[in-house]
């Protein structure tokens, strides 16, 4: 059965990014975050952050790059963690080496070229909601190699919760969990965390306007875990019936039951698995998985 505690970051995280969409938020952030700037306007920000539709494929929470006078001085990665990753910084390191990549791209750079390229200075932050205590900064070089590497990179832990957009972040994570002990994964638990946050000024001006949003986003989640478990059942049931057999070489083989394919149309219907992860799923082919299931394979 899959983690339970996965249910809760995504759903969280993903208010966390629904937050940030909103390059208004955006502005708030790196406003508290370097309260320094006073000239800095929402013309400035331009949001980057790693988006993708398919599963296993690199993306992150909040990327954004800042300009100063119409050139790029800082690029930002910002990651929402409730459960404490010690592979954090090499994961920053992921996204924020994909980041330079696309504005190499798209700014029409190239690094084969005698001219030295121009890249905005890094900034990397995680927001922990979690109640692990934990250090105000993490290093790669600390995290994997004792200290002694020829290469670096920080990223700063924001862990507070106060009165910036981040910290009402936490307050909310936190008065989620303690709902979700009450409600468990249900539209009660989500209406009881909107209501409570809103009581403590915790994101209430977004949460009041998104109310209906909030609901139905993390509800889906809630639904698609659901619906995770349920497939979760169905490869235990098969596997101790007629679904399975033992090779040699082959080991382990799941059936093609009724059960288990309709479980996977589903999945594909949600845009939890692709049409090519399902087909492999049931053991059938594209072509196969297509005509069973009425669905067809995008390009």
């Amino acid at each position: 059965m899959a983690d339970e505690s996965t249910a809760k970051r995504k759903s969280k995280d993903s208010l966390f990014t629904h937050l940030f969409r909103d390059t208004n938020n955006v502005l708030t952030l790196y406003k508290q975050l370097h309260p320094e700037d006073t000239t800095v306007t929402i013309d400035d920000i331009n949001i980057q952050t790693l988006e993708t539709v398919f599963i296993n494929t690199l993306y992150n929470d909040l990327g954004f790059i800042v300009n100063e006078n119409g050139n790029a001085k800082l690029v930002m990665l910002v990651e929402a963690q409730s459960v404490w990753n010690p592979n954090m910084t090499l994961r920053m390191l992921f996204y924020l080496t994909e980041t330079y990549r696309r504005y190499i791209k798209d700014t029409k750079q190239s690094e084969h070229t005698y001219k030295r390229v121009k890249l905005p200075k890094p900034e990397l932050y995680v927001v922990y909601s979690g109640s692990k205590n934990v250090p105000d900064e993490i290093s790669l070089q600390e995290d994997f190699f004792e200290g002694t590497a020829p290469i670096d990179l920080k990223v700063k832990i924001l862990s507070k919760l106060n009165e910036t957009i981040y910290g009402q972040y936490i307050g909310f994570c936190k008065v989620y969990d303690e709902q979700r002990k009450l409600y468990d994964n249900s539209v009660k638990c989500i209406e009881e965390t909107i209501r409570i946050c809103i009581e403590k000024n915790y994101l209430s001006t977004f949460l009041g306007k998104h109310k209906g949003e909030v609901v139905n986003m993390m509800a889906e989640l809630f639904d698609e875990q659901a619906q995770r478990e349920q497939y979760d059942v169905a490869v235990r049931q098969e596997s101790k019936s007629e679904g399975i057999a033992i090779g040699k070489s082959e080991g382990i083989a799941i059936g093609k039951s009724e059960g288990i394919i309709e479980t996977l149309i589903g999945l594909v219907k949600k845009g939890i698995l692709t049409i090519s992860q399902a087909a492999e799923e049931a053991k059938m082919t594209v072509a196969e998985f297509e005509d069973r299931s009425g669905l067809k394979k995008t390009s």
